[in-house]
């Protein structure tokens, strides 16, 4: 990293005189390189992370769905596009790439116009991100046990929300539970697991701290004493909602979102400020060879 600043410190002097430059485009440029910088190795850092996930795990199909319901496969996308961002950022501010600061400052803006879109939807149309919820809940039960990933996020979702399925079982409402829906729990399937639900949807034991991998084995069988008996009565589709629509997450989604959308407009605007110096500068530049030569020529 110390030679790389050092070749760029060498051709930025090469170029011109120190002397003509403004302190606040320096300023500018550090700020700039340094935010970059950050950005950079925390897209590193993920890209790393997931690959981690991926590292013992083989895909038998590749689609848009396994790649949304893929902890691993969001983090290595989340984290290349981080890279190549702040890779743009970094090369075009220390060597004043008039290009790569243009393309910084293009790719940022559709990122940052993509977060304003997305937080439009969930502050307007609720419905909307409650349904595709609910939907996306209920296609995770049905592939509970064809997907490790789908079925560690909902086992996660349902121990953390304290919450059982999509249309949760409940003593007032005998239909029957959204996790009859998966093949292996439905009570007409021949598997041990039938008229179940997983232990994420178990009621917490506190007096120990072994987990019961069989607590919810024949809650949803009606004609059982243990029928819905220590599982919990909350659907998980409500219990997102309520967290949701719970004010102080509300607002601290809201407003690191918009924190997040400020400091990406911040950065475009130096990106397209130093764009625009350089833009001048080799201008200028150009100008000043264009008369040496015509002076040279009369001479």
């Amino acid at each position: 990293f110390f030679c790389f600043c050092q070749i760029a410190m060498a051709k930025y002097k090469m170029g011109r005189d120190d002397s003509d430059t403004p302190c606040t485009a320096l300023i500018l440029k550090f700020v700039l390189f340094f935010i970059n910088c950050i950005i950079l190795i925390i897209g590193l850092i993920l890209v790393a992370l997931g690959a981690f996930v991926e590292e013992e795990k083989t895909f038998s199909s590749l689609s848009v769905g396994s790649i949304l319901s893929n902890p691993g496969a969001i983090l290595i996308i989340a984290g290349s596009i981080l890279v190549i961002i702040a890779g743009c950022g970094c090369i075009g501010t220390l060597l004043e790439v008039f290009l790569l600061l243009c393309i910084f400052a293009a790719i940022l803006s559709i990122v940052t116009l993509a977060e304003i879109a997305g937080l439009i939807v969930f502050v307007v149309q609720k419905d909307i991100i409650n349904e595709g919820v609910a939907q996306a809940f209920d296609y995770y039960i049905v592939e509970y046990y064809n997907d490790i990933d789908k079925q560690n996020i909902i086992d996660i979702i349902q121990v953390s929300l304290q919450c059982c399925g999509s249309t949760a079982p409940n003593a007032t409402h005998i239909a029957p539970s959204s996790w009859e829906a998966n093949p292996y729990f439905n009570c007409s399937s021949p598997a041990y697991q039938k008229c179940s639900v997983p232990y994420s949807c178990c009621m917490p034991n506190n007096g120990s701290n072994i987990i019961n991998l069989q607590c919810g084995y024949g809650t949803l069988d009606n004609t059982k004493p243990t029928y819905l008996n220590g599982i919990q009565s909350i659907g998980c589709v409500d219990a997102i909602k309520a967290l949701l629509t719970d004010g102080l997450t509300y607002q601290g989604i809201i407003g690191g979102v918009c924190g997040l959308i400020l400091v990406e407009v911040v950065n475009i605007a130096m990106a397209l400020s130093l764009a625009i110096d350089v833009y001048r500068e080799r201008k200028a530049f150009a100008l000043i060879k264009l008369q040496e030569r015509k002076l040279s020529r009369l001479k």
